[in-house]
Formats: structure tokens, sequence, C-alpha cells
């Protein structure tokens, strides 16, 4: 029984669906995320197809509980300690040998029979895989899931590559790299970055040979995607060749590892790094309605909770209350800890705008129409860079 939480107009949930039916599996799809948790208890999947927001969402509603129990801090270790369970699990992949230290193996017992447990049946109580897909994960994410009980794999590919080249193994997870080549498929990586396919899955070109002016090289399918090979052959994503930022200064600006960074953040639904010709890095910080009503709430600063339900103008609603300012900027610095300090962003703005699929800024696969956010809101980037 399996749980595709992808729309169908994305190849991957188009391709598991097949293979699934082809194999016997039941098959549920909800593609609206909101409703998937929901459906957890009444399905009970054994493996689910994701996206990881959903991910986000999961344990952010145990972070919920434990506060609402007010035992915060008590999940907050739970979680550090999951993380560090699933790191330790990834080590044993390449020393069998390897044994956990005692401490850590107490604490999660304890933690699993008070929190993993319930995070579990909060899943149905039978996942044994989850596959995750459609962007990239916070490789802390894949090793606190890991570390509950509830491995998550990762892949890689495109519509063009009809769905995965690469994947992880059962036995070979690594939190950060999208895995081998499937069998069929072979990886290069070009002289500037760009991740190169070809394989029995790539198309073998487009129906007016116009549309292939550029779109490969040597035979290989130039996917737009950066990124790098390790020893083993494992491939790991650094974010996508046309959203290179290049500053005043002419440095070359990678921005999906600030952005991925700040995302984590159960406030932020997306972010988006700006600076292109400019003399210095700034953003926009999409908040998560959800989120910034769950944390007003919580917080009491529910004088929040008004501006979300008010009507939003086309350029976005800028949301400038004071302690939600205050609590953006620790994940803003927190990403800014994560890279140079030529990546770092010196100011955000926040701003809420429809998220959802129907929204103008979000494609049918729900990535982030990066393009005509920043057209849109054109007039909150020229603030960020006014004098003051």
């Amino acid at each position: 029984m399996t749980i595709i939480a992808l729309p169908l107009a994305h190849i991957l949930a188009r391709g598991l669906q097949l293979v699934a039916v082809a194999a016997g599996m039941k098959v549920v799809h909800e593609g609206e995320r909101t409703r998937v948790v929901a459906a957890f208890g009444e399905v009970r999947p054994t493996f689910m197809v994701v996206v990881p927001q959903l991910l986000v969402k999961i344990r952010q509603a145990g972070r919920d509980r434990a506060a609402d129990a007010r035992i915060g801090p008590v999940f907050r270790l739970a979680e550090s300690t999951a993380v560090a369970w699933g790191r330790h699990l990834e080590a044993r992949q390449d020393d069998p040998g390897r044994r956990a230290r005692p401490a850590l193996r107490v604490r999660h017992a304890f933690f699993d029979r008070l929190f993993y447990r319930r995070m579990r049946r909060l899943m149905g109580d039978r996942v044994e895989w989850l596959l995750s897909g459609a962007a990239g994960l916070d490789p802390t994410l894949a090793h606190f899931f890991r570390g509950i009980g509830v491995p998550v794999i990762e892949g890689y590919g495109l519509t063009e590559t009809t769905a995965p080249a690469t994947g992880l193994r059962p036995g070979d997870l690594r939190a950060g790299s999208v895995g081998t080549p499937l069998p069929g498929t072979t990886i290069r990586i070009a002289d500037d970055g760009e991740v190169l396919v070809r394989g029995v899955g790539v198309l073998p070109g487009s129906v007016d040979p116009a549309d292939d002016a550029g779109a490969f090289v040597d035979g290989f399918f130039r996917t737009g995607d950066l990124g790098s090979l390790d020893d083993a052959g494992r491939l790991t994503l650094h974010g996508r060749r046309k959203n290179l930022i290049v500053t005043a200064s002419g440095k070359n600006v990678a921005p999906e590892p600030w952005e991925d960074a700040v995302t984590r953040s159960p406030l932020v639904a997306h972010a988006v790094l700006v600076g292109e010709g400019r003399s210095h890095l700034t953003a926009l910080l999409l908040v998560d309605p959800d989120g910034v009503r769950r944390w007003a709430q919580q917080s009491g600063n529910t004088d929040v909770v008004a501006h979300l339900d008010a009507p939003l103008p086309d350029d976005g609603l800028v949301l400038d209350h004071p302690a939600l300012l205050a609590r953006l900027q620790r994940p803003f610095d927190r990403a800014n800890a994560e890279v140079s300090r030529a990546e770092q962003a010196r100011a955000f703005v926040p701003l809420l705008v429809d998220v959802t699929a129907a929204s103008n800024f979000i494609t049918p696969t729900l990535k982030l129409r990066r393009d005509t956010l920043l057209e849109a809101a054109a007039r909150h980037i020229e603030a960020l860079y006014a004098p003051h």
C-alpha cells in the first residue's frame, strides 16, 4: 500500500504510479499536501512518495504536540538524538561493527517509547520507506526520519530522463546525496559543473529539432543542474545553472544552499536570494501561513493572524511585525552562518503571497516560478537596496 503525495503533473508521480500498479500495490493519490497527514491513519501505507515540505510538517506536528504538552525542550533533545542515531546508522554502512555510545543508545530507546513510536503511528505505523522527490532534502531532516525508524530514499531525475536517473539504495543511504546512476544511465559532470545524463530513459530529442539546440553535448543531455560526483559515483546537487547570481564584483553565487538552509524554518515556505548585478545579496522570505499562524498563537502575537487573512496584493503583503521579524532573523542568521561571506544576505523582507498549487508563483509540480516572483516583487526588492 502506498500514498503518492505528489501531483500527477510530476513525472515521478506518474512513473511510480505505473510501477506500483504493475507490482500489484494499492495506490492512494493525494496531491493536496494539507490533507496527506489526515490520510495516513486511514490508508496505513507501507511506502510513501513525498515532498520534503511534507516531512517538515510531520516533524512540526511532533513539535506542536510536545509544545501543547509543555515538554517542548524534551522534544528538542529527542530531535537531536534522532539525528545522531540516523548519522550513526549511516556510518554503520561502512563499518558494520560500529557501536553507538551507551548514552546515545539509552536516549534513543527512551525517546522511541516517548516520541518516535507516536510519530510512526502518525504516519499509519506501517511505513517502511519514504521516497522524497521534487525538491532537495535537508540532510538533517533525512537523518531525523532515519533516526525515528523511517528511512528516506532520495533520487534525482527530470521529465527528460523519464523520472529517476540516480537514486540511493537500501544499505547505502547518504543524506545530502541523490545516489548513483540507475542501471542503463551514465552521469558526467561538465567542466563548468553542469550535470550531464545519457541513458535508456533520456529523451532522444524534441519533436521540433530546433528545440534541441544546445540541449545535448557528446550525446549527453544537459540538465541545467550543477553537481559533483564522489569517489563512489554518488551525485550531489548544488543548484540550478540558470539561477546563478553574478554580483557586481563578478562573484558567482548559487542561491540554493542559502535558500535551502533558511527554509528549514517552519515559518518559511520559500526563500529567494537576490543580487544580480548588485553590490551585495538580499532575500525575499515567503512565509508559510500555517507556520506563522501557529507561531503567532503559541507566542502570544495573535495580532499577526489578522494580516494572514487580509486580501493579498499582486506583489505580496509585507509582514513587518517586529516580533515576526525578530523570529525570522534566527533562521536568516543560521543560513548566513552556513555559507561563505560572499554568499551571505545582508537583509530580508518577509512576504505573504499565495504559495498554493493554484498560484501564479507555483508550477503544477509545486516548484517556485522564480522569475515570475522576482518580476512581481520588484518594488520590494528595490526597497531592500534603498539607502537608509
